[in-house]
Formats: C-alpha cells, structure tokens, sequence
C-alpha cells in the first residue's frame, strides 16, 4: 500500500502505525487522544456551574439581609421626633391590664407599671425636660392597647410607639422597628386551686406542665405562646404531652374562661399571670421561653429609635 510522502513525514501518524502493528486497537488509541480534551472541558463545566452557584446564593442572601431589616426599603421620616415636639405630646400604646407594666386604674383615671414609667421617660428626653416636668406639661397621651389590637393601632398610625409587653422575635423586627429589650419575663402557667390541699401547686390532676396531655389552654391572640410552648415540649425529652389550644383576645377573657372551666389552664408571660392570680387561682412552678420585651414604631419613624434606646440605656 502507498503512503502519502506527507503522511509518512507526519509524527503522529507514525505513532498511530506503530500502535496498530503492535496489536493495538486504533479505537482505543483514537479514544485515548481525545480524553484530555473531555476532560478539560468537564472541569470548565464544573467552574462554570460553581461560579453561577455561588452568585445565586450571594444574591439570596442579600435579599434576606433586606427581608430582616424593617426599614431597607422604606423612606424614613427624620422629622418625625420634631413632628411630635410640634404636636405638644407622645401618644404611646400601653396595656391596661397588666399590674406593675401597663395598668390603668378607671378609679382614679391613673396609668402605672414600668411601662408607663418607660413612656414618661421617653417624653422627657424627646421634649427635653425632667420627668416631673412632663407629667406637669401632660406631654404622654396613653391609649389602651390588647394583645390583639396593638400592632394593628401602631400599623395605622394611632399610637407613636408601642410599649406593650411586646416580644422581640425576628418575625416582628420584619414588621416594626423595634429598640432594644428593656425586661425579660418567661412564660408560665396558671390553674384553677381548689384549697382542699393546702400543699397542692394546683389542682389534683395539674400540678405541672407534664400534665397538660389533652388539655385545653387558654392563650392570647396573636401571640407567641403556642408555638412557644410547643417547642418547648419538642425540646425536652422528659416531656409527652400534646396540650390544645383555645385563642381570646384579651387576658380578661381567658381568666374567665378558665373560672368558668372552659380551659384547664391559662398560658402567658409570669408578670401578666401576677396580675390575675387570686385565691381561687394558682401560678405553677414551670418557667419556659425567655421573653425580652422591646418598644416598636412603624418602620419609616426608625429615628424614634434612638431617643428609646438612650431611655432604655439610662434604665439599665
């Protein structure tokens, strides 16, 4: 057989000759020429595809940054402080129900509770006087506020900021603005007491949060008690129990309901529990999920922050 005189000089084509002659599969040689190439241009691929990965998860992290951060796409109204200096008084939302945070007296038309005290502060700094000064000068409207209402009266614009033993959670801070803790409480729970055994902590059948297996608890309208309490028990081995649930929308309505026997217990933070306990009533020993209250305005009135916050900081 000829060859071509170009062939015969070419290199390559001598190698794959000798190869053949030796016994070797041309298909095999063919096939190990080409891996370099396959395999250079899999590893491209794979740098292509990690390089596109990465930017896709820069870019949703950012987008949860801004989700977290209330304000990130709100425009903030820094004269809103000068606006309620203009107005003459801060309107503040406070509970009205809760002994020693937000209570209001109809006897002798008086708010108290550290709450209160908290919004007279605050006026005394945003107005720049003393705290007896404004009192004198009326410079706080209170309006009363629920557990069910309260975010709904700041979200229209009723109250300036609401101090309402209001839990700071990272589902909230995507709503409001929110200072930072001023009081830490911790949920409990309170049962009816009968007296007949003066050493009972509750009735004979609950005297702890072991025993709330089918029973029905009374807690607050869009607060965070349920779930807290359910990751509560999901977190404690020692614990089986599956409680249910009744919602109200003001603390009066579920110590009723537990007076009445609609419910075998009531759930919500220890201070408000205080305000309600008598002698018919008992607060058991249990204590779960940390609550750190903090103050919220709507997310554009952010300056308002920082006069709460040098308040909150005096506090401390």
């Amino acid at each position: 057989m000829r060859r071509d005189a170009q062939e015969e000089d070419d290199p390559s084509y001598r190698e794959r000759e000798n190869e053949f002659n030796s016994g070797g599969d041309p298909l095999e040689m063919t096939d190990r020429n080409r891996r370099p190439k396959r395999f250079f241009r899999a590893v491209t691929a794979l740098i292509l595809t990690g390089s596109m990965f990465v930017l896709l998860l820069a870019g949703c992290q950012k987008q949860a940054e801004k989700a977290e951060d209330s304000s990130a796409a709100v425009e903030q109204n820094e004269a809103y402080v000068d606006q309620i200096r203009e107005r003459g008084y801060l309107i503040v939302g406070c509970k009205m129900d809760v002994p020693d945070m937000g209570y209001y007296d109809k006897k002798t038309d008086s708010w108290s509770g550290l709450e209160v005290e908290l919004a007279w502060k605050l006026a005394a700094d945003i107005f720049q006087v003393s705290i007896e000064e404004a009192r004198e000068a009326d410079r706080v409207h209170f309006l009363g506020v629920t557990v069910a209402d309260r975010e709904e009266k700041l979200d229209q614009g009723e109250i300036d900021v609401m101090i309402a033993t209001y839990t700071i959670t990272e589902e909230r801070k995507k709503r409001f603005a929110i200072s930072d803790s001023y009081y830490t409480d911790y949920i409990g729970l309170m049962v009816r007491y009968s007296g007949e055994n003066i050493n009972s902590l509750g009735t004979s059948d609950i005297r702890s949060l072991a025993d709330l297996d089918g029973k029905f608890i009374a807690v607050a309208k869009n607060s965070t008690t349920r779930k807290d309490m359910l990751n509560y028990i999901d977190t404690m081995n020692t614990l089986e129990v599956s409680p249910r649930f009744n919602e109200y929308s003001s603390y009066k309505a579920m110590y009723d309901a537990l007076k009445k026997k609609e419910v075998d217990a009531m759930s919500v933070d220890v201070s408000i529990l205080k305000g309600y306990v008598d002698s018919s009533t008992r607060i058991l020993p249990d204590r779960f999920a940390g609550q750190h209250y903090g103050a919220a305005v709507k997310p554009e009135n952010r300056v308002l922050l920082e006069h709460i916050n040098n308040v909150i900081g005096q506090m401390q």
